[in-house]
């Protein structure tokens, strides 16, 4: 079913590779290397999509979920230059071109960022050492 040239079944397999990659890293953050599962499943549907859907309707599919994916990054980097503001932090850019071909990276790095920040997740050793670094610059 096709509407406003957004397959429903297809955004719906886009959606449970998002949440999936989402939940195994919010419910078991040791299971991080899935992520790249997650991601590689997401590019497969991606290849799936285009070879069996018309292109206009595999191409507003997955800009929907670009759209959304660069809306939770772009949510994320604004509320963490609020947070470390004056410690040193170097801002991201606000709006990445290439976020349609990385939203499945983006969502989960961000979705990540936000529980570190809240104290959910552990950080990983290259974070502990950005913020190790980001303390003695106090």
């Amino acid at each position: 079913m096709t509407l406003w040239y957004i397959d429903i079944l297809w955004a719906l397999m886009l959606l449970g590779v998002a949440l999936f990659t989402g939940c195994c890293l919010v419910f078991n953050p040791v299971l991080k290397s899935v992520r790249v599962m997650g991601i590689a499943t997401a590019y497969a549907i991606a290849l799936w999509m285009a070879i069996t859907l018309p292109w206009q309707v595999a191409l507003a599919t997955w800009c929907m979920f670009a759209s959304f994916g660069g809306a939770v990054a772009l949510v994320y980097e604004l509320w963490a230059r609020w947070r470390y503001r004056g410690s040193g932090r170097k801002p991201r850019p606000l709006v990445l071109l290439q976020g349609f071909l990385l939203w499945p990276t983006m969502v989960p790095e961000a979705v990540e960022g936000v529980l570190i920040d809240a104290g959910v997740l552990e950080p990983s050793w290259s974070a502990a050492g950005s913020a190790e670094r980001l303390e003695q610059g106090r």
